[in-house]
C-alpha cells in the first residue's frame, strides 16, 4: 500500500490503496503487541486523569512472539 505524505499532515492514498485500508480498518484483526500497547495507554491515561502527571520507567521489554 502506498501512502504518500505531505507536509502539513496532508495525506494521499490510491483509489485502490483507500479501499484496502477502508476494508482493513473495518475487518482486520489487531496484533497481540498492538492490545498490550492500547492496555499501557489505557493505564497511562488513568494514572494522567488521577494525578495529573505519568510517571515512565525506561526498562527493556522482551520482544513479543509474532509468529501465529
Amino acid at each position: 500500500m502506498a501512502i504518500k505524505s505531505h507536509a502539513f499532515g496532508r495525506v494521499t492514498l490510491t483509489k485502490e490503496d483507500a479501499a484496502k485500508f477502508a476494508r482493513q480498518v473495518k475487518f482486520g484483526r489487531s496484533s497481540a503487541s498492538a492490545k498490550s500497547t492500547v492496555e499501557r495507554g489505557a493505564a497511562m491515561n488513568t494514572m494522567f486523569k488521577s494525578s495529573g502527571k505519568v510517571v515512565v520507567k525506561a526498562v527493556r521489554r522482551e520482544k513479543e512472539s509474532t509468529a501465529g
